[in-house]
């Protein structure tokens, strides 16, 4: 079976964010699981969430650090009612990809007016002249 590399979802098409307080977070299967005091486990799918804020009493582990970095969720970790900010990640692990897409198109000529000819017609609904 080959491995076929995680995509992660667009911030577009994701949950806004999400609190969690008083668990553990950890990696069961391929997917974020908290488990609270008494022992009850939520599935977090975490791919569809693009923030996922980290209260007191909460501990996370190494896998799902690594996982969360994979799939682009950005970890924060807050007071309660996330009121104080005390640390955060970095959402989508740094990646260049699209700055380099857009440094291509900049610097082409013919790229750079294909993107000015749709951003009119995106603007004003009809062809440039």
């Amino acid at each position: 079976m080959a491995f076929i590399p995680l995509k992660p979802i667009p911030i577009k098409d994701r949950v806004s964010l999400i609190f969690v307080e008083y668990g553990q977070i950890d990696v069961k299967d391929g997917a974020f699981v908290v488990i609270d005091k008494t022992g009850i486990r939520t599935h977090i799918p975490v791919g569809t969430v693009a923030c996922i804020l980290l209260e007191p009493g909460t501990r996370v582990s190494h896998a799902a650090i690594k996982l969360a970095a994979t799939v682009g969720t950005l970890l924060v970790w807050v007071g309660e009612a996330g009121v104080r900010l005390y640390a955060s990640g970095q959402p989508g692990g740094a990646r260049s990809d699209k700055l380099l897409y857009q440094a291509k198109l900049a610097l082409d000529d013919d790229l750079r007016l294909k993107v000015v000819r749709k951003m009119y017609e995106l603007r004003f609904g009809e062809e440039p002249p």
